[in-house]
């Protein structure tokens, strides 16, 4: 039997479903590991959709569910767009941001244990989302939970962190800014709370003992809930992120000439441990901020600058306050001007091989950047 989160918003959803089952526990078979407490966690958002397979128990690596056959062994991919996934994906990680909780959209690699959410269309159901079972102190690895492909990042992620919670053995609890409670209203955040609640079995409400209470009454009288402190028990405190973003502007090429009317591409790369998220970008020409804004990576356009040569800094700033930053430099001809020649290439018969050399007179002369003003028009995304 599976456990379903119910969901009810603004937006016209009716509550769904009306009733939950009992929470079932985890069979502990022989895939069950010993969890270290405090232990650092990797939850996966699966946004891709996949191939579901059956028979072979709950293994996140291969697509295992036990719940293969409710969507008829496929989950189709987040209908919505990149922002919206990396809004989801932010304010899940805003709200494990107390714990040992590591939120990513790409798939670990087959060596490292994660928990995995599929985000995505799940085909005509009554549920908001679901898990396979409730799993006592996260004694399965790499353990699959479900979730329909909401397009609100509040309700995301709530909807995510409520059926991720299940397979670390966190129950329903009647509390209505808990995570854990059965429903969810849009506008409403919900939050794992520092307070024993009362653990329910439905989304009549209805008081359980509760099934793990070997965690449960660390914290609390039997038959109570504290999601905070038996989060902060399973994966321990965040870790900092104290790791800088690497930027490496792409567009245009160092050292590039361009003849006014024209439109300059400036475009950058981001490696980062983090990546995607929304990063803040400052771009400066000598100490002068010329621009700003944020954006999930440097995709702009310099829209007719006036004529001069440029050197640009671009510094980004992850959601951290990590920072990294690239230079370029280019010139800006007149109208009417020609494009310098490209650089020659001069081969010898020398021991040292060929040698470069630019023709000479190839660079402009400088040129004056007093009342510099760029306008920068956001590119068309060249990606879903």
């Amino acid at each position: 039997m599976a456990f379903v989160a119910a969901i009810s918003t603004a937006l016209s959803l009716a509550a769904i479903p009306t009733h939950t089952p009992p929470l079932p526990t985890a069979d502990f078979g022989v895939d069950a590991r010993p969890r270290a407490a405090g232990s650092p966690e990797i939850l996966y958002i699966n946004f891709d959709g996949g191939v579901l397979h059956a028979g072979c128990g709950n293994q996140a690596h291969y697509n295992c569910s036990t719940l293969a056959g409710l969507f008829d062994g496929y989950v189709g991919p987040f209908p919505g767009n990149e922002t919206q996934r990396i809004g989801i994906l932010q304010a899940t990680r805003k709200a494990v941001a107390d714990f040992g909780i590591r939120v990513v959209v790409e798939r670990p690699a087959d060596d490292v244990d994660y928990t995995m959410v599929m985000y995505g269309n799940l085909g005509a159901q009554s549920f908001a989302g679901i898990a396979p079972y409730i799993d006592c102190e996260d004694a399965h690895a790499n353990d699959t939970s479900f979730t329909a492909a909401f397009d609100t990042s509040n309700t995301g992620a709530t909807v995510i962190l409520q059926e991720a919670a299940h397979t670390w053995g966190l129950e329903h609890v009647d509390a209505e800014f808990d995570i854990l409670n059965p429903f969810k209203s849009a506008g409403l955040t919900q939050r794992f709370q520092d307070e024993c609640y009362r653990i329910v079995s439905n989304t009549d409400l209805q008081p359980t003992p509760g099934s793990c209470n070997q965690v449960h009454t660390k914290f609390c009288e039997t038959g109570y809930q504290n999601s905070w402190r038996e989060m902060h028990y399973l994966f321990g405190a965040a870790s900092p992120d104290t790791t800088p973003p690497k930027l490496e502007i792409i567009a245009p090429l160092d050292e590039e000439s361009f003849v006014l009317p024209t439109k300059v591409p400036l475009l950058g790369d981001i490696e980062d441990d983090l990546d995607p998220q929304f990063y803040h970008f400052a771009i400066y020409q000598g100490e002068k901020l010329l621009f700003e804004n944020d954006d999930i990576k440097l995709d702009l356009l310099l829209d007719d600058p006036p004529e001069g040569e440029y050197t640009l800094r671009v510094v980004v700033s992850d959601a951290a306050g990590n920072e990294g930053e690239d230079k370029v430099s280019f010139t800006i001809l007149p109208a009417g001007s020609e494009l310098p020649a490209p650089d020659a290439v001069n081969f010898d018969d020398s021991e040292d091989g060929c040698s470069l050399a630019s023709p000479p007179g190839s660079s402009p002369a400088p040129m004056g950047v007093t009342g510099l003003m760029l306008l920068l028009a956001r590119r068309r995304r060249r990606r879903p």
